[in-house]
């Protein structure tokens, strides 16, 4: 066997290391990024490329959201995989002097939390959204689909419950 033709296994872990570079500086970026949704039209034979925004939802204690206007409440992130597709949800909290801005994410089966949802934790501990933090969802089925970017307390997703102090979000 000829040992040039062979790529070392650390040549590919760096370029994995640097496209997720890449990814978290154009989630960095994103903040600045506004999306203007055109007029609907009433006969759409177009397919749409992109996902519609998921209509957020609140769990089954029936609790009421706070539009996000005012909001800037800190709370834990509770989410919702209403589709029939494998989901991962990202998240880049917004950079501080007191935090860590580590990336992070979560896979959620199809149909996974889809009534209630699930409360988003971190392996370190609690997960605790605040507002800024950018949240995005994609679809794992190589269908393209996406959610997002969500910056949180500024996009009316994820939507604030004041009831229950936390975030939800909800994909559709």
């Amino acid at each position: 066997m000829n040992m040039k033709s062979l790529v070392h296994p650390a040549v590919i872990i760096a370029s994995v290391v640097g496209i997720l570079g890449l990814v978290w500086i154009a989630l960095q970026f994103s903040v600045t990024i506004e999306f203007e949704e055109p007029e609907p039209s009433p006969v759409n034979t177009i397919p749409a490329t992109r996902s519609p925004a998921p209509i957020p939802t609140t769990p089954a204690q029936e609790a009421v959201p706070t539009p996000n206007q005012a909001v800037t409440g800190t709370g834990a992130l509770r989410m919702s995989n209403q589709t029939n597709q494998p989901v991962r949800v990202a998240l880049l909290a917004k950079r501080s002097p007191n935090t860590n801005s580590t990336p992070a994410h979560w896979d959620f089966a199809p149909q996974e939390g889809s009534k209630e949802g699930l409360i988003l934790s971190l392996p370190e501990g609690n997960l605790t959204l605040n507002k800024g933090d950018i949240v995005v969802a994609f679809a794992q089925d190589g269908s393209g689909r996406y959610w997002g970017p969500y910056v949180v307390g500024e996009t009316p997703a994820p939507v604030w419950n004041n009831q229950v102090q936390e975030w939800q979000l909800t994909l559709n």
